[in-house]
């Protein structure tokens, strides 16, 4: 404790020099651990989180909501970037370039393509190569702790193969967006009742034609929320069972929730709806990859919470409330 207070008493004694300095200062605005997070940094994701909603004609919340948003999601990967260089996982320059080129091929691009659009929009490729990088090495630690917290008896995949045999298997597969509210790891009856109902009221607004992007963005605790809470395509039974059992009768534009799970309260919105081809897997690899899924999208939630519980943030922002 007195390192950290000697950390924020350096720190804003840095501020306070630079101040009387004639020079424009990249202002602290959070102390996370041994490391900080900048007005810079805030500003850079700020400008690109608006330049892909405006790209997907995405609504945001209001300011004070999407500076919240991304101070946290800031604040979340400074926790893990501090994680990956503790653990010592990095990223080579090589892998980077992989990753990038690919990126490149979803869009249907060239590297030198891709990089002349990113002039073209003013985005500077060694800040979207560093901002790749981070997400790889975030990812990665992401990745690894939750894959030690799953554990898949050889009975449980066994049940879920007989299980599997003994009906028509669903090949359905949907593209979800989720609002996620969380809970904290031993919550009181007035803190479930207070997120249910806040649940229950944005159910209400998105019946009456309010845009889910917008409120996933206001309100979700996602690490998908500032793009608008989309998780992309998802087979069925690789659902968590508690969504599973809200969206076997789902139909596109459907929400369904309040759903609750052990980390907190879900709402789930269905985008798109299709079949899928198994290409060959045998019904216990199957049964395998459905119950890792299912595991792996509940630990991560729990891990998220505890990690950002854990860490030590003092937020400097005058804005932003803890």
């Amino acid at each position: 404790m007195k390192n950290r207070r000697a950390l924020i008493f350096s720190l804003l004694l840095s501020i306070g020099t630079a101040l009387a300095a004639p020079q424009e200062v990249d202002k602290i605005v959070a102390v996370v651990n041994n490391s900080v997070v900048l007005q810079s940094d805030i500003t850079k994701l700020s400008q690109s989180v608006k330049h892909n909603a405006q790209q997907t004609q995405q609504q945001l919340p209001d300011a004070a909501a999407l500076h919240h948003q991304i101070l946290e999601r800031l604040i979340m990967d400074s926790i893990l970037l501090q994680m990956a260089q503790k653990i010592g996982i990095t990223v080579t320059d090589a892998d980077l370039e992989k990753a990038i080129a690919g990126i490149a091929a979803q869009n249907q691009l060239s590297l030198e393509q891709m990089r002349a659009s990113m002039a073209v929009e003013g985005i500077g490729y060694d800040d979207y190569r560093a901002q790749i990088r981070k997400e790889m090495l975030t990812s990665e630690v992401r990745n690894n702790e939750v894959r030690r917290r799953i554990h898949i008896l050889p009975q449980e995949v066994a049940a879920l193969a007989r299980e599997m045999a003994s009906q028509e298997s669903d090949d359905t597969e949907l593209n979800l967006s989720q609002i996620f509210l969380p809970l904290p790891e031993h919550p009181s009856q007035q803190q479930i009742d207070n997120t249910e109902n806040l649940a229950k009221k944005l159910i209400t607004e998105l019946k009456a034609g309010e845009d889910f992007a917008k409120l996933a963005a206001t309100y979700s605790a996602d690490a998908q929320a500032l793009q608008g809470g989309k998780m992309g395509w998802s087979k069925l039974q690789e659902l968590p069972e508690v969504f599973t059992e809200q969206l076997q009768s789902a139909s596109k534009g459907d929400v369904k929730g309040p759903v609750r799970s052990g980390a907190g309260f879900h709402i789930l919105k269905i985008n798109e709806i299709r079949g899928t081809d198994k290409s060959g897997v045998t019904q216990q690899e199957q049964a395998h990859r459905i119950l890792f899924s299912r595991k792996f999208a509940e630990e991560a939630q729990i891990w998220m919470q505890e990690q950002r519980a854990a860490a030590w943030v003092k937020i400097l922002d005058a804005h932003h409330e803890q």
